[in-house]
């Protein structure tokens, strides 16, 4: 059904005042703000109860993207109630959407912060490459070899032993090396298999499935798909220094990038989350990405302090 002109006009207004809210909550937490800027918002909020609202979501949303960020910007005295953030929280229709932040594993024997590659050695012979804000656990003992993926991606180039088995962990699935070399990327409990060299077992809920080399397969919670053709160079292009998207939707682009880039990246329109993104990105220039971003797909980018930028749809 065609929508009409007064549908879309509501949605410019609701789409200039989200906006608006996510330029003050920005200012007011970038630094000690002036008084005059909190006179300001304080007039802002109350002329109407869309702006308190919009406001208040804003503020969850931030706090969600900075989750576990070391500097996390310091708080000022709140201009927004209990009971209007409570109500925004609710639902204020106003479509937005969070991120997900990931967890630390303190326990795991091996991390990567934001951004951060590292190779590890393993006792064997065998190495390691993850990726970033990836975190790893060893077992090793005289009858097996057996590592756990906490989160994130990994590279595993296996060192020959007939004695002891190497198994990888990662989610509800367990991946049995058979003299080989393989990709795990695992994130929200969705787990990838791609092999490069020779060929794997991959266990999921009693049932086996065996890969060979150019071969991949996903699973999760409660599924595992059948094996396909893998994308190599794509799945594994953070190897190479580079991120590679086709027809990604966008909202899993935003959760890549941040992990991969200082600072927090917030879609702040749902309907943009499952946009089509074709994208190549160097990891270390990342600081164009914004601009590549918006080249590929209509939206807007509005920079924040602490290199947070928020994603609209365009008006």
């Amino acid at each position: 059904m065609k929508r009409s002109q007064n549908d879309m006009d509501i949605d410019d207004d609701r789409a200039r005042i989200v906006e608006r809210a996510a330029f003050w909550y920005l200012k007011m937490n970038d630094g000690v703000p002036l008084e005059a800027d909190r006179a300001a918002l304080q007039s802002w909020l109350t002329s109407d109860e869309r702006h308190a609202v919009a406001y208040a979501e804003v503020g969850r949303l931030w706090d969600g993207a900075m989750g576990m960020s070391l500097s996390k910007p310091q708080r000022v005295r709140p201009l927004v109630s209990r009971r209007t953030i409570g109500k925004a929280a609710v639902g204020a229709g106003l479509g937005l959407a969070g991120w997900m932040s990931l967890n630390d594993y303190p326990t795991a024997d091996f991390h990567t912060g934001i951004g951060e590659r590292r190779s590890i050695a393993l006792p064997d012979g065998s190495t390691v490459d993850l990726a970033a804000k990836s975190a790893l656990s060893l077992d090793y003992s005289t009858q097996r070899r057996r590592l756990q993926l906490h989160e994130g991606d990994a590279f595993f180039n296996v060192a020959p032993d007939a004695q002891r088995p190497f198994i990888v962990a990662a989610g509800r699935g367990q991946i049995t090396a058979l003299g080989t070399a393989f990709g795990v990327a695992l994130h929200d409990d969705r787990a990838t298999v791609i092999v490069t060299e020779h060929g794997v077992e991959v266990l999921h809920d009693k049932r086996t499935t065996r890969l060979t080399a150019g071969t991949a397969i996903d699973y999760q919670v409660d599924m595992m798909g059948d094996p396909h053709p893998s994308e190599t160079r794509a799945d594994l292009a953070w190897r190479e220094g580079r991120l590679v998207f086709t027809r990604a939707p966008l909202g899993l682009v935003v959760k890549t990038l941040n992990r991969w880039r200082k600072g927090r990246v917030i879609l702040m329109s749902s309907a943009l989350a499952a946009r089509p993104v074709t994208l190549i990105a160097n990891l270390h220039r990342l600081d164009g990405v914004m601009s590549q971003l918006a080249q590929a797909i209509p939206l807007r980018v509005v920079d924040g302090p602490f290199k947070t930028v928020l994603l609209f749809a365009p008006s």
